[in-house]
């Protein structure tokens, strides 16, 4: 029954150490996109909501590949020390996983703030960087202003200085026939603002997240129980008798 128990530990603890290679791949792969992608909401979304999610992300990635890198090695040379690392690196990454997703619940309102005053800065300025960055999003999202199409309205920028009362082009359902009036506004503009439409971008993001977060939580700690049950059972010995009994020298 040991035995057997011992057998299906190995197993789990194998199986374990391929997804975390897997998944360290997986992540890998999300942080360069993040990266490559960054610069089109870099001043909008700004670096603490982008790059250093990213990095964090291509950190764990290669702890990740560590972790199944022991796990493999561990399960198969049955090796105390190895199982004492391995026990002690999925405990601290458990531990960090649970401060953040506690720490992403607590500051989950600061995403909302980040996103309505990037949005309202690149209304206001509108000129370089943010020109770019709020045609791309207003384009890919559908949708007009921080709130609606009315606030381009009340922006500060060199653009409605020279173009009163009308929205950018990139606020056009379709460039045929498309003024961008405001007064009265053009039925060809998307009058919804963008705030929303990134602020549930960015919350369902964090949904997914936390699933992933909460999967790979659970499949640590089956690799916490299997590695106890391994260290437990490596400390079961054989011994055999060397010069008879009376010696009393065993190995």
């Amino acid at each position: 029954m040991v035995q057997g128990c011992a057998i299906t530990s190995k197993v789990c603890l194998l199986a374990v150490g391929v997804v975390f290679w897997a998944a360290a791949a997986g992540l890998c792969y999300i942080s360069a996109w993040v990266f490559s992608t960054y610069k089109d909401y870099s001043h909008i979304a700004t670096a603490t909501m982008t790059l250093v999610p990213a990095s964090i992300i291509l950190a764990v990635g290669c702890l990740m590949f560590l972790l199944g890198l022991v796990s493999c090695v561990a399960a198969c040379k049955d090796s105390k020390c190895l199982l004492a690392v391995l026990f002690s690196l999925l405990l601290i990454v458990l531990t960090f996983e649970v401060t953040a997703g506690a720490l992403g619940y607590v500051y989950r309102e600061d995403v909302k703030t980040t996103i309505e005053n990037g949005l309202q800065k690149a209304v206001d300025v509108y000129n370089g960087t943010y020109l770019e960055q709020m045609d791309y999003v207003q384009k890919e999202l559908k949708c007009c202003g921080v709130y609606n199409a009315t606030d381009w309205m009340s922006s500060r920028s060199e653009f409605e200085a020279e173009h009163h009362n009308m929205a950018p082009k990139s606020c056009c359902k379709t460039d045929i026939n498309c003024t961008g009036s405001l007064n009265p506004i053009d039925r060809h503009l998307n009058t919804v603002g963008c705030y929303s439409h990134l602020e549930d971008k960015f919350l369902s993001n964090l949904g997914y997240i936390a699933g992933i977060a909460i999967t790979f939580a659970v499949i640590q700690i089956l690799a916490i129980i299997c590695t106890c049950i391994l260290f437990c059972r490596s400390k079961e010995v054989g011994y055999e008798t060397l010069g008879g009994p009376v010696s009393g020298l065993r190995v």
